[in-house]
């Protein structure tokens, strides 16, 4: 899982906006209001709807949300529960509108992390405010200036829910999914494609079809990995069928019985069986190996090129790489289907045994 922070301009806007807004506002107010304690608030929220404003629009919702929530601030006693509400009417206004702007469950989360940062905003203002070794030192106006600063500071935290993003990482998710059994070679194969995948992820951007590409193809490596590891020979060896099937043979040749010849024919006949499907099974693998080679060379070609065509699109139109890049991208996409195609462990068409025979074939698992 990544963690995605994006609108970085509107954030820059927003904070900054909150931050002198609010300085601007509290030194103001302190001349408006005679120095109460409540002029770094009111500066903070000012600041705040400012910040808001500037960097993701609608001022006038944004003005709206501060003057709600001033109100309990001017009517109720300085506690926590004014501010509480002070906090939850301007939580509500930094949430509206933007295009980055959250809604359904995700939007009301945001808006409760906001009531709690808001909390802890005005709570810093009010700790600057009230400080001793500020009184002493700073000047009035400077003091409500700083403590509205505070607070547009630590208020601009609020709107961060807008800007990250959770993302799940498909493709880790199937490397956690690759089974301990996998054949050594095969999980070489996987590791050279998360690792293919590990680069395209940081040379290309989110939404370019390159990078799109490149995901679905280590993904349907890593699908087909997973597939083979279930496809493996079970019961006797190649060495043991090959004994035994010897064994067979002589007794074939010894027996004088009819019926006892009968019985160790059939019995042959479905070693021999089995014999075939562990043939099947091991080519099989063969033709897995190759086209995972053949897959992954060509995701190589193709992430190469399409992060070479970055740099080429800065210096000219590069219509002759995008040619060659849309070429490569058919044969990553040909050679995926080829590889989404692959039956592994079908046995061939053979003679399956009479009812009734002593053996069975071994089942590929």
């Amino acid at each position: 899982m990544d963690i995605r922070f994006g609108d970085h301009a509107s954030f820059h806007r927003a904070a900054a906006g909150m931050a002198l807004g609010s300085l601007l506002a509290g030194i103001a107010l302190h001349f408006i209001t005679g120095s109460s304690n409540t002029a770094p608030l009111l500066g903070g929220l000012a600041g705040l709807a400012a910040g808001a404003a500037w960097g993701y629009g609608k001022p006038i919702w944004r003005v709206l949300a501060a003057g709600l929530a001033a109100i309990p601030l001017l009517t109720m006693a300085l506690q926590w529960p004014a501010l509480a509400i002070c906090a939850a009417a301007m939580a509500l206004g930094l949430a509206v509108g933007g295009k980055s702007g959250a809604t359904g469950l995700r939007g009301a989360l945001a808006v409760g992390a906001a009531i709690g940062v808001l909390l802890l905003a005005m709570w810093c203002s009010l700790r600057v405010d009230t400080a001793r070794q500020t009184e002493e030192i700073w000047q009035g106006w400077w003091i409500d200036g700083v403590a509205a600063a505070a607070m547009g500071i630590v208020g601009a935290i609020a709107v961060l829910p807008r800007h990250i993003t959770l993302v799940l990482d498909a493709v880790r998710a199937a490397q956690r999914r690759l089974p301990a059994t996998l054949d050594p070679e095969v999980r070489h194969l996987c590791d050279r494609a998360i690792g293919i995948w590990g680069s395209a992820k940081e040379r290309l951007t989110d939404g370019d079809p390159g990078r799109e590409l490149v995901r679905d193809g280590v993904l349907k490596t890593l699908e087909v990995a997973v597939k083979s590891a279930s496809v493996r020979p079970v019961g006797p060896s190649e060495e043991e069928l090959a004994s035994r099937m010897a064994d067979l043979d002589q007794r074939i040749a010894a027996a004088t019985d009819a019926e006892v010849k009968a019985q160790y024919t059939a019995a042959r006949a479905a070693l021999d069986d089995q014999r075939r499907y562990r043939e099947h099974i091991a080519n099989g693998r063969e033709r897995l190996v190759a086209r995972l080679h053949n897959h992954i060379a060509a995701l190589e070609k193709f992430q190469l090129a399409a992060t070479g065509l970055v740099a080429t699109r800065a210096a000219s139109s590069g219509s002759t790489a995008v040619q060659q890049l849309e070429e490569l991208s058919s044969d990553v996409a040909a050679s995926g289907e080829a590889l989404a195609e692959l039956e592994l462990g079908e046995p061939a068409q053979a003679a399956a045994p009479a009812p009734g025979d002593p053996e069975t074939p071994a089942a590929a698992g």
